[in-house]
C-alpha cells in the first residue's frame, strides 16, 4: 500500500527532444566541450521556479533539494538548481552517462524514463526513442515542505477528468512548463 501525500504544488517542465538527446548521449559527443548535460529552466519559468522553491532570487543559487521518487518509498536523491546565463536556470548533472551524474532516481530508465542508445550521435538519432506525445519532468511539493519527483510521457489519457491535478501536465501546444497549485 502506498503512502498518500498532500500536494501543495507541482513544478513541471516539458523536455524537448533536443534536451532529451543531451541528457542521454555520451558527454563527449559534441565538439569543443561537453555541451548541455542538464534540464534547462527557461527565463519565462525562472520566477515561478524560485517561488516554488521558496527562494527570493537567483542569488540564492545553487540550491539543492532532497526529493523522493513518486511511487517508490525508498528512493530519493538530490536535485540541484543553478543559475545559467541569460536569466535562465538549470537542473544540473542530469546526463545519464556522465561521471558524477546526479540524475534523480525518478528520472531513470528502471522507473520507465525513456532512454536512447548509449552511442546516440544526434537529436535526429534520439528522436525515435522520444515518446510520442512528449516527456515532462515534475517535482511535487507537499504542504509539509517535502519534495517528490516524477515524470509523464505521451498524450493526456482520454479518460482523465479535467479536475485531475495532472490535467495541466498534458498541455496542448508549446507551453514549456509551469507550476500547478492545489485548490
Amino acid at each position: 500500500m502506498s503512502q498518500q501525500i498532500d500536494i501543495e504544488s507541482i513544478w513541471w517542465r516539458n523536455v524537448p527532444v533536443g534536451e532529451f538527446y543531451n541528457v542521454e548521449r555520451h558527454p563527449n559527443v559534441t565538439q569543443g566541450g561537453q555541451g548541455s548535460l542538464y534540464f534547462e529552466i527557461p527565463k519565462s519559468l525562472v520566477d515561478r521556479t524560485l517561488d516554488f522553491l521558496g527562494l527570493p532570487s537567483t542569488g540564492s543559487l545553487p540550491f539543492t533539494i532532497q526529493a523522493g521518487a513518486i511511487g517508490v518509498s525508498a528512493a530519493s536523491g538530490p536535485i540541484e538548481f543553478q543559475r545559467k546565463a541569460g536569466g535562465r536556470m538549470r537542473i544540473v548533472r542530469q546526463n545519464r552517462q556522465m561521471a558524477g551524474g546526479q540524475r534523480h532516481p525518478a528520472w531513470k530508465v528502471d522507473r520507465g524514463f525513456p532512454t536512447a542508445p548509449d552511442d546516440v550521435q544526434s537529436k535526429e538519432e534520439a528522436e525515435p526513442y522520444f515518446p510520442d506525445g512528449g516527456l515532462r519532468i515534475y517535482i511535487a511539493k507537499t504542504f509539509d515542505g517535502e519534495f517528490y519527483a516524477g515524470f509523464t510521457t505521451g498524450r493526456r489519457p482520454a479518460a482523465m477528468d479535467k479536475n485531475n491535478p495532472a490535467w495541466d501536465l498534458y498541455t496542448q501546444g508549446r507551453i514549456v512548463g509551469d507550476v500547478i497549485y492545489a485548490g
